[in-house]
């Protein structure tokens, strides 16, 4: 509160203007790299709604409405299957765990900002803008305009996502699949990973995972990616409670 208040009364408003700035652009220049990972799983996650029999505009209100390839394609063939609708929803919530941990991470970050602001910035959360921001600002401290930073690359992942997202679903079916964009997909997502793997909790969470999803790929309903990501998030948050927070830097 101390900290925004100080910056209400900046004695040079053009000076914390043009640093806002700056840290907005730096922050979608820090996000561009994923872009190349983007492209393919957005247009790949549009086309797969259409496949799934939704019409051009559910898909397009659902890509805006749940930002979330992972869900996304997560539930889909939960869809196309019929499956109950409580199946589908405790999908989504198992698939988006990991976000309980990135909450508890970012925190500390932003809990001097208004009720508004931290709305805005839970919306546009994705495991890339995590990642980038905590490259740049590992603890809560320093700038107090740091959020800027965080809402430079969040947008630019989305607009991102949105973009590539609609190409799939107006235009999809136009790509040749020899294209091969499920892979390169995946290996823009491979990517992501490896800037994830920052701490012990994190590497934890992604090694128990990984195990789970070796050993479960053919249970019913998708079940198999929900027990993966059930037990990567439990291990993750199992360990980052237990070692202290220094211990995983």
């Amino acid at each position: 509160m101390t900290a925004r208040v100080a910056l209400n009364q900046h004695p040079d408003p053009g000076g914390l203007r043009r640093h806002r700035l700056r840290l907005l652009k730096e922050g979608a220049l820090g996000t561009a790299p994923l872009m190349l990972g983007l492209i393919p799983w957005g247009i790949v996650a549009g086309a797969a709604m259409i496949s799934s029999g939704m019409t051009p505009a559910q898909a397009a209100a659902m890509s805006l409405l749940i930002y979330a390839g992972s869900v996304q394609l997560a539930v889909l063939p939960l869809l196309v299957a019929k499956a109950p609708l409580w199946v589908m929803l405790v999908t989504a919530l198992v698939v988006n765990l990991r976000y309980v941990i990135y909450s508890a991470t970012l925190a500390p970050h932003f809990s001097h900002l208004p009720r508004a602001w931290r709305a805005l910035l839970s919306y546009l959360s994705t495991d890339g803008i995590f990642a980038v921001y905590l490259a740049r600002y590992e603890r809560a401290s320093g700038d107090p305009e740091r959020h800027w930073f965080f809402l430079g690359g969040a947008m630019a992942l989305w607009v991102g996502w949105q973009t590539c997202s609609w190409i799939g679903i107006f235009g999809g079916t136009l790509i040749p699949k020899a294209w091969s964009l499920e892979f390169a997909a995946t290996l823009g997502l491979s990517a992501l990973v490896v800037m994830l793997m920052f701490d012990r909790a994190v590497l934890v969470g992604a090694l128990a995972a990984g195990a789970v999803a070796l050993f479960a790929p053919k249970l019913p309903l998708n079940l198999g990616l929900l027990a993966a990501t059930l037990v990567g998030v439990v291990a993750g948050m199992t360990v980052a409670r237990i070692l202290p927070a220094k211990a995983q830097r």
